[in-house]
């Protein structure tokens, strides 16, 4: 079945006027499939909330410090359980000052908190249930850290709103998250699967005010010059223009 849809789906890719994507590996997959046609294909992921999703005004590495997740954790694909090896190999005293704070409409599965439970961490992992809109985004705001320790992401909207919120992302290389982060400048991005190099980037902006704080201000700017709502919607608002246009003419 799969096989089919996948057929079905590159012929209309192969057949429409204009291609929107919104990360990096589908945008070289629609240049490749129409390498012979002229279309016009762009970058155009959903933008956020820049009003909503906000820096705090309160100091966001005071006393014990956060490292957030938010996603649907029960699915194998979120590889929470990367993050919890990361979180394990952190120093002794950074993670008695730490907490891994998971929230999302499904939280891990069973295994995931017995493994927390033999490692000794089970007291430092926190699951949120389905938290309001309101909630989500004051544990933005309070995070010291946002990590996305995902095998694969189309995009990653957890992303956009932790950076808008001035909050410095640690994301696997896994599609979505490369397009969004600059390495080293307003994040940090590791390779799939690698829990040493996951916990390294954590423990450095926990260790370091000065690079957290750095990093998360150049976050927040990216969203404001790329995926805030109202710079994001022009793309859209371009295609849909240029396409209606030329329908009239014709």
């Amino acid at each position: 079945m799969t096989e089919i849809t996948d057929r079905l789906d590159n012929r209309a890719l192969q057949k429409v006027d204009a291609i929107q994507v919104e990360n990096l590996w589908m945008l070289d997959y629609a240049r490749q499939l129409n390498q012979h046609r002229e279309v016009d294909i762009r970058y155009a992921p959903p933008g956020v909330d820049t009003r909503q999703f906000t820096p705090s005004t309160q100091p966001r590495l005071a006393g014990r410090r956060d490292i957030l997740c938010v996603g649907r954790l029960d699915d194998p694909r979120k590889n929470v359980g990367l993050l919890l090896e990361a979180f394990a190999r952190l120093p002794e005293a950074l993670r008695a000052t730490s907490r891994l704070l998971l929230a999302g409409s499904a939280g891990p599965t069973p295994d995931f908190w017995l493994w927390a439970q033999a490692l000794g961490l089970r007291d430092s992992v926190e699951f949120v249930a389905s938290p309001g809109l309101e909630e989500l985004v004051r544990l933005y705001q309070r995070a010291a850290v946002f990590a996305l320790p995902s095998d694969d992401e189309g995009l990653g909207i957890v992303i956009l709103e932790a950076m808008a919120c001035g909050v410095p992302v640690v994301a696997t290389r896994c599609g979505g998250p490369e397009g969004i982060i600059t390495d080293a400048t307003d994040g940090f991005l590791v390779p799939r699967g690698d829990a040493v190099a996951l916990a390294a980037r954590l423990q450095a902006l926990l260790d370091s005010h000065t690079l957290n704080e750095a990093l998360g201000r150049r976050a927040r700017a990216t969203i404001e010059a790329r995926y805030a709502e109202e710079v994001a919607g022009e793309a859209f608002l371009e295609v849909w223009d240029r396409l209606l246009n030329r329908t009239d003419r014709r």
